[in-house]
């Protein structure tokens, strides 16, 4: 069998390419008019291409004469995400990342216990960590009970901050701090990324971020975590790669 050349190709294939991917990042209904200024084409030489889109179901033509996504591009996304297993997808994201930056990664899901770690990737120096394989974290001392904080239900986390002290480097709350722990996670809802410092542990630093799944709710938090002034002193670049990174996990996953 001869090897497959990347270079070789249909040049009309990768130009369609460019139009459908206009409907992986607009509004559900485009125009032939809205096609063609997008992608900087003349109409008429966009039209040869929608009709044969729309005559093999990739596309399809509603009354109102605008183009959407047709049965044969949603038949493929129902297969494509059936054969998808996002925990594999995350835990693949998390090693990538522990391979590129050395620090520890967790890859950490909400059980019926709380925020709980499923995968940890060791960081390239030894460090002594709480944030181990089967670990149900703290919602007020931990960046990854922070992070989910921020995003389930609020009847959820009120019944979840009951059994706080209960988990790894939990506390036993006042009904004050319990408020005011809620308010603060209310004004923090808009900051996916949560830094927390020398805890849970004291010398250990975390930034956790959220990745949500297709129907919009948090499905993990990915967390960084090293020696806090390791982490500390490179924390703009692992935010700013630790944002990118999740972004590409997300939208493997189809949450865009």
């Amino acid at each position: 069998m001869h090897d497959l050349n990347e270079n070789a190709g249909i040049q009309s294939i990768d130009y369609t390419a460019q139009v459908l991917e206009l409907f992986c990042k607009n509004q559900s209904r485009l125009s032939l008019k809205e096609i063609a200024q997008q992608l900087n084409e003349s109409p008429a030489k966009i039209f040869r291409y929608l009709v044969s889109l729309t005559r093999i179901g990739l596309l399809h033509k509603t009354e109102n004469n605008e183009y959407e996504v047709g049965s044969l591009a949603l038949d493929l996304s129902f297969r494509a995400l059936n054969a998808l297993d996002p925990v594999e997808e995350a835990c693949k994201t998390a090693k990538a990342i522990n391979y590129e930056t050395g620090f520890g990664t967790a890859v950490s899901i909400w059980g019926s216990l709380g925020p709980t770690v499923i995968k940890t990737f060791d960081p390239s120096r030894s460090v002594y960590s709480q944030i181990r394989v089967g670990s149900v974290m703290t919602l007020v001392n931990s960046s990854i009970g922070n992070t989910f904080a921020k995003y389930i239900p609020e009847h959820l986390l009120k019944q979840a901050l009951e059994l706080d002290s209960m988990r790894s480097s939990g506390q036993k709350l006042s009904q004050k701090e319990k408020q005011d722990f809620l308010q603060r996670i209310k004004t923090q809802r808009e900051e996916p990324l949560t830094v927390m410092i020398d805890r849970p542990s004291r010398g250990l630093s975390s930034i956790s971020i959220p990745v949500f799944s297709i129907s919009e709710e948090v499905q993990f938090v990915i967390t960084i975590f090293h020696v806090s002034h390791l982490l500390l002193e490179q924390q703009d670049q692992i935010q700013d790669y630790l944002s990118a990174k999740i972004l590409e996990l997300s939208k493997s996953i189809g949450a865009n």
